[in-house]
């Protein structure tokens, strides 16, 4: 039972699965506005698409500073401009991505869903070595 326990302390304060959980969630808003928006309210889907993203945006920006890779005490400055400068490039990816499968027939949800799978790999690298360290 100890061991268990030692593994659970191990694995939450390993920076890669606080990440996950903080990109699960941060998903989970994304995704979430962008069907409220464009299923319920009926906005255009590249709209609902950016109004998701930049929401999420900042709560994924808050959980990582201060939790994920706990660099509250270096200076926001630095971390907001290589965060927004990453955000300008996972964000240009995410509509051109959503907008040209939409065109050729991918439901919109599944093109999201691909588009966040690909971005994980290289914004948890980003974070690590350049946005938070």
């Amino acid at each position: 039972m100890e061991r268990a326990i030692n593994l659970g302390k191990k694995m939450y304060n390993h920076s890669f699965v606080r990440y996950l959980v903080i990109g699960g969630s941060t998903f989970g808003i994304d995704f979430f506005l962008l069907v409220f928006l464009h299923a319920a309210l009926g906005v255009r889907v590249l709209v609902a698409a950016s109004i998701s993203y930049w929401t999420s945006i900042v709560f994924n920006f808050l959980m990582n500073r201060f939790w994920t890779f706990d660099s509250k005490d270096s200076p926001l400055h630095r971390h907001m401009t290589f965060y927004g400068l990453l955000l300008a490039v996972n964000y240009g990816f995410t509509v051109g991505f959503i907008g040209l499968l939409t065109h050729v027939g991918v439901h919109y949800t599944i093109a999201k869903v691909i588009a966040v799978a690909i971005q994980m790999i290289w914004t948890y690298l980003a974070y690590k070595k350049v946005v938070f360290r």
